[in-house]
């Protein structure tokens, strides 16, 4: 079954039912798959590279990349093979196509100082083999933590109208005069690693560009109203998944009041805009946060805990390191 002819495209829109077929949506996140929400759009997107891995016209794998920061950063947004492959030496044949992919498709959009990024857990040792062979496997930038809680929206609805917020501190929608507050070193440099947000879990240069594409993109986004600089940051958005509507709530702080703020001011958001069940996919940069998360979210507004923990990892390399990466791993595979 491994053998045959590899070829390589960029996906259409008429893939979508080949790719959701493989790509295994159920298992992917636990399952919270943004894939089948968002394929089209990144299809059409002019800064994502939608790559199909075949065999003899099948598809065996697909890659994502997605160029971000005005084409300072390339991040490896995703990557999948058909299990069925497992054990026929496709996914090795796979993996020796990457440079190749890199090559035709990315290395001719990227500037000499395009950075490579990809994030994803550590200890997945399939990950650590295929991130090492492109080159990715570089300097750790930074982490961050997610937990996930369940509830009925009218339930929810039905608890927040006695639940006392006037401890915490208040939060305002995000406008554009609010930016000198978040750029460095004010801000970014006591809160955020490196200048960098991350929006859905991906990363992005906190900029007046990219705070822009984000107001946009329809992220509903929120700031505390400290002077002269802000103390914390937070995005929020939703899709539908396999397993039901998720919205993502993406906390840049370091003060656990703040923190309570950004994810009651979200969860209302949500309630107002969804009905049914919403899954709330809590994301904080900061570890110590973690515990303030968990006994708020499941204690005070009796959310149910979904005990699917996980830390991610930004890794981050150059162009030159991961060329030369690419080029002493050929022979390996």
């Amino acid at each position: 079954m491994g053998g045959g002819e590899l070829t390589v495209r960029e996906a259409k829109h008429t893939d979508f039912e080949a790719v959701m077929k493989m790509a295994c949506p159920d298992n992917f996140r636990d399952g919270f798959d943004y894939l089948p929400a968002k394929f089209h759009q990144y299809v059409d997107d002019p800064d994502v590279s939608f790559i199909l891995i075949e065999l003899e016209h099948s598809l065996v794998g697909f890659n994502v990349y997605w160029f971000s920061d005005d084409g300072d950063s390339l991040l490896g947004k995703n990557g999948r093979q058909d299990p069925k492959y497992k054990g026929t030496g496709t996914y090795g044949r796979v993996r020796q196509a990457l440079p190749m992919i890199f090559q035709k498709f990315l290395l001719p959009r990227c500037k000499p100082t395009t950075l490579l990024q990809t994030v994803g857990e550590g200890h997945r040792m399939e990950l650590h083999k295929v991130l090492k062979y492109m080159g990715f496997w570089g300097k750790e930038e930074s982490s961050f933590h997610v937990l996930y809680f369940q509830s009925d929206v009218s339930a929810l609805r039905s608890s927040l109208t006695s639940h006392n917020t006037t401890h915490l501190p208040p939060l305002t929608p995000y406008q554009p005069p609010d930016l000198h507050r978040l750029l460095p070193p004010a801000f970014s440099a006591a809160v955020l690693s490196e200048g960098r947000v991350f929006v859905d879990w991906d990363p992005y240069k906190l900029s007046e560009s990219n705070m822009n594409k984000f107001v946009t993109a329809g992220y509903y986004i929120l700031v505390d109203q400290t002077e002269p600089a802000a103390k914390s940051l937070s995005f929020g958005g939703s899709y539908m998944t396999p397993r039901g509507r998720v919205y993502h709530i993406d906390i840049h702080c370091k003060d656990e009041t703040l923190c309570k703020a950004h994810i009651i001011n979200h969860v209302k958001i949500a309630c107002s805009q969804y009905t049914g069940m919403i899954t709330f996919c809590v994301m904080v940069i900061d570890l110590a946060l973690k515990i303030t998360v968990l006994k708020y979210c499941a204690g005070d507004l009796t959310l149910s805990y979904l005990p699917h923990d996980h830390t991610y990892t930004l890794y981050q390399t150059d162009l030159a390191s991961m060329a030369k990466a690419a080029a002493g791993n050929k022979s390996k595979y």
